[in-house]
């Protein structure tokens, strides 16, 4: 009996987003945030990342911020990201509906 290999998460999805642009194992990824600005994210400063379904939303956390995307693919552009096949991610108004990002507050010594 011959087992079909699986399918892959684009064979079963569909074609990519235009909402990110895939490169190879890029060293920074860059984010362009609702308000207008980019932010360059080298990816091994990613510290995790959690998917909601319920909400469409991925979490992404960052040595210096947490970047939130959300949008129907926001799973698909996780399973990019974590092949390390994402360079660029932007809202389009589609696929991915929001992209911002929150820089986190430095600790004040006591």
């Amino acid at each position: 009996m011959n087992a079909k290999p699986a399918s892959s998460f684009r064979e079963q999805y569909g074609p990519k987003s235009s909402a990110w642009t895939e490169g190879h194992f890029p060293p920074i990824v860059r984010f362009w945030t609702d308000d207008g600005s980019c932010w360059g994210v080298p990816f091994h400063q990613v510290i995790a990342a959690n998917y909601s379904p319920r909400t469409q939303t991925l979490l992404i956390h960052c040595s210096v911020s947490s970047i939130l995307i959300t949008g129907p693919q926001a799973e698909a552009f996780l399973e990019r990201f974590c092949e390390h096949k994402v360079a660029l991610v932007k809202a389009d108004g589609k696929d991915i509906l929001r992209v911002s990002l929150a820089v986190r507050e430095g600790r004040s010594e006591e």
